[in-house]
């Protein structure tokens, strides 16, 4: 660089520091560099709480986000597997009703990769037969005198199923009394 360049950008810099120790401000005071310090100290630490109150919002915003997908997706989950319950139904109505054993087997490997499946979701059936009976658990449509299965599920007329020990669907019983 020039020595002429270099010389009016030295003139240049220090006529910027001298206006700016001795700027004045709108209400007619003069700001001097230790001021200005002090301001831009209360302002960095405004800025910086600011700063962490908006990163603070952002994590919550991004965790409750990431709740309410996994929420999401459960509930699908559940709507697609309440769908399938009825057909697994009419699949165990098939095999019932089948007199031909080559037919009755290849429905049963249907019925089978079905629960495989299921499974793979963390769906499992749920058989009461002979537990006590609980309105909590079970949905009773009939009752059956019974004097040695008082208040127990003496048949199951359609399977329950559950997931991580919550019950998605109810198994029909009949109710020994």
């Amino acid at each position: 660089m020039s020595k002429k360049k270099e010389s009016a950008i030295e003139e240049e810099s220090e006529a910027t520091v001298y206006e700016f120790d001795k700027a004045e401000v709108d209400g007619g005071e003069e700001v001097t560099i230790e001021s200005a310090k002090d301001a831009s100290s209360e302002e960095y630490d405004a800025l910086s709480a600011k700063y962490i109150r908006l990163q603070a919002d952002f994590d919550n915003f991004k965790r409750r986000n990431a709740d309410q997908g996994a929420r999401m997706y459960q509930e699908g989950k559940f709507e697609v597997i309440e769908g399938i319950l009825p057909v697994l139904d009419n699949l165990d109505m098939a095999i019932s009703a089948q007199k031909d054993e080559g037919q009755r087997q290849g429905i049963e490997l249907v019925r089978r990769q079905f629960l495989d499946v299921m499974a793979k979701f963390g769906v499992e059936e749920y058989d009461p037969a002979g537990e006590e009976f609980s309105p909590h658990l079970h949905e009773a449509v009939m009752s059956k005198d019974d004097p040695d299965n008082v208040g127990k599920i003496v048949a199951v007329l359609k399977k329950g199923y559950k997931h991580s020990g919550k019950v998605l669907r109810h198994p029909m019983v009949i109710v020994g009394k």
